[in-house]
């Protein structure tokens, strides 16, 4: 008897020890599995937050061109890397120009920073004091390099770093698109896997809430970015056309700050400024125009796109704006 309950009680031992190596095992496997498709997770959440909110657009292409599925998901891809590549072009076109300036500069005074303009000197309390530190900045280049060179180092540094983020983020943009691409020709099948998803996990309420966050992604894409976008687009043409140096910079930081909802005022400041030192009356009076005009075009058209065909509550579109921003 006393050799039974021994014997069953190694056996209940035994198994237990058995069960615990194999959820060891399967947590190690699973472990191992997240940390190979770590890497490019942003990367497939990217095409699936394109995927849905390009769908409309790819179901219109596809229905003119005859359920052609696979040249509609072509043309969406092209349409998108033309839009990722334009602004990219434009900042290597400010970067090259920058270059060839500063260049330039040297090579006529011997010196990277140019002497400060007349008329600087007749700004109101700060003119006199910014004029000469800027003309002594200019004649005394080496000496500034030299007080300041830790910190130009560590500027340095955090500028190519910051450079080598914004290129890997480029190359995974590129590739969240082409990916897009191919989830669009696939797009029914991938809905009703997501219903399903969304069923087993809220149960009745599941292609609810698979609604609300198919109407959250595009209505934070079309309302917030798509906006912030337009804005951006619309000054940073005013921009290239005046013949503002670093085009292409401006547009990018002005898009930043539209996505996080504070607009381009902070960038037209300084352009404006820039703008009225360097170029003729008219045509600063002309920019400035055109400025006041883009401003609060982001006040017209985000109530229209945010409110356009969704029923989504505020808070929901507020929190998808600052996570897809960040």
């Amino acid at each position: 008897m006393k050799d039974n309950i021994l014997t069953g009680g190694n056996t209940h031992m035994r198994s237990i020890a058995e069960t615990a190596i194999r959820l060891a095992l399967l947590f190690i496997l699973l472990y191992w599995c997240y940390s190979i498709i770590k890497p490019f997770t942003d990367i497939l959440l990217w095409a699936v937050i394109f995927a849905t909110a390009l769908y409309p657009l790819y179901d219109w292409i596809n229905k003119r061109l005859n359920n052609r599925k696979k040249l509609s998901a072509i043309i969406i891809i092209i349409m998108m890397l033309a839009v990722l590549f334009i602004p990219g072009m434009l900042f290597a076109k400010s970067l090259i120009e920058g270059v060839t300036s500063l260049k330039e500069q040297y090579e006529a005074s011997g010196s990277l920073i140019p002497a400060a303009s007349e008329k600087v000197s007749s700004w109101p309390a700060i003119g006199p004091v910014v004029y000469a530190k800027w003309n002594w900045v200019s004649q005394h280049l080496d000496e500034v390099l030299k007080e300041y060179a830790p910190q130009i180092r560590k500027a340095t540094v955090d500028i190519l770093s910051s450079v080598a983020s914004a290129g890997a983020a480029f190359l995974k943009l590129i590739i969240a698109i082409i990916i897009a691409g191919l989830l669009l020709i696939s797009s029914e099948k991938g809905g009703e896997i997501a219903q399903s998803v969304f069923i087993k996990l809220f149960g009745k309420r599941g292609n609810e809430f698979a609604s609300m966050a198919e109407k959250t992604i595009r209505t934070v894409i079309r309302g917030i970015v798509g906006v912030a976008f337009i804005q951006s687009f619309l000054y940073g043409i005013g921009m290239v056309v005046v013949g503002v140096p670093a085009a292409g910079l401006w547009f990018i930081v002005s898009l930043i700050l539209g996505i996080i909802q504070i607009g381009i005022f902070p960038v037209s400041i300084p352009v404006l400024i820039y703008v009225f030192l360097t170029k003729s009356t008219f045509v600063a009076i002309i920019f400035l125009i055109w400025s006041i005009i883009i401003s609060p075009i982001d006040n017209i058209l985000k109530p229209i796109l945010l409110g356009k065909g969704a029923v989504v509550p505020m808070p929901v579109i507020f929190l998808g704006a600052i996570g897809g921003f960040i």
